[in-house]
């Protein structure tokens, strides 16, 4: 008798309890109370409700029947389609003070929030995987565009290397041409103290003048040209050196976003395992 009288004392007590248990925990939770036949009260959640009533009996297969027949606590995950939002149903047998098995206690909490926390994070684990391949191909970019930048630099410093060459050629023609023209000038002053012999010798001496006239001319419009050239090559090169340094110091901004990128990624990853784990719990 005292048995029976402490059996009821025990369900009826979890009961009492079982109305508590959603403000309680601050979750969205149903509460079912059994003894080892019926339901004895059924607590529904905020957002959802099991198909039951008072009195039901024990059917089988169901989570609870399992854990009061077996004496094991039971867990399944119920899908959205069965009670409108997802579902984990937990249940324990209860047992009397000889360790007999008197009834069970099943509650079922919605992971709805916890489903869409763990979607959101999988998105948001996905846009930021995105991003990281984005960075990535944009660095991988800007290192080619140093690479090219680098080396069009060498090609404009060998340019212009060749462009001093032919301007100091050009100055040694111009050398050439004051010499000649000395040359011809001395010649024509020889072939008019020659008087009548020296007529031939002075068309000569004057076609030597001219020609070194206009080498004079032609190496200082080269001159003139290899200048500029060299300004602009010049030029050229500064502004390759500033795009080069511009495009390192993208690099090194890219790879600082990309390690930014990745923190935030692991911790994204930490928390979508830990939805995920306390979604199989």
């Amino acid at each position: 008798m005292e048995t029976v009288k402490s059996d009821l004392s025990l369900l009826e007590a979890f009961q009492k309890v079982a109305p508590l248990l959603n403000p309680l925990i601050q979750e969205d939770v149903t509460v079912g109370i059994y003894d080892t036949e019926k339901l004895l009260i059924n607590i529904p959640g905020e957002t959802f409700q099991l198909p039951v009533q008072q009195g039901d009996p024990l059917q089988e297969g169901d989570i609870i029947t399992k854990a009061i027949s077996e004496g094991q606590p039971q867990t399944m995950r119920v899908p959205k389609e069965v009670f409108g939002v997802p579902v984990i149903a937990r249940a324990i047998p209860l047992r009397n003070d000889y360790g007999e098995i008197i009834g069970g206690v099943g509650i079922g909490t919605s992971i709805e929030r916890a489903e869409v926390l763990s979607e959101v994070s999988n998105k948001l684990y996905e846009t930021f995987e995105n991003i990281t391949s984005v960075i990535e191909e944009v660095t991988s970019t800007s290192d080619e565009l140093s690479r090219n930048l680098e080396e069009t630099k060498d090609q404009f410093s060998y340019m212009n290397k060749n462009i001093k060459s032919i301007d100091e050629f050009s100055g040694d023609v111009t050398k050439i041409s004051d010499q000649s023209n000395i040359l011809g000038l001395n010649a024509s002053i020889e072939a008019a103290r020659a008087g009548e012999y020296g007529k031939g010798f002075s068309v000569v001496a004057d076609e030597v003048r001219k020609l070194a006239n206009e080498s004079k001319k032609s190496s200082e419009e080269i001159s003139d040209i290899t200048s500029a050239l060299v300004e602009n090559v010049q030029n050229f090169e500064q502004m390759v050196q500033n795009v080069n340094q511009q495009s390192a110091e993208q690099s090194d901004a890219m790879e600082s976003m990309s390690q930014a990128v990745q923190d935030v990624l692991e911790d994204v990853e930490k928390l979508s395992t830990l939805i995920d784990d306390n979604l199989k719990r």
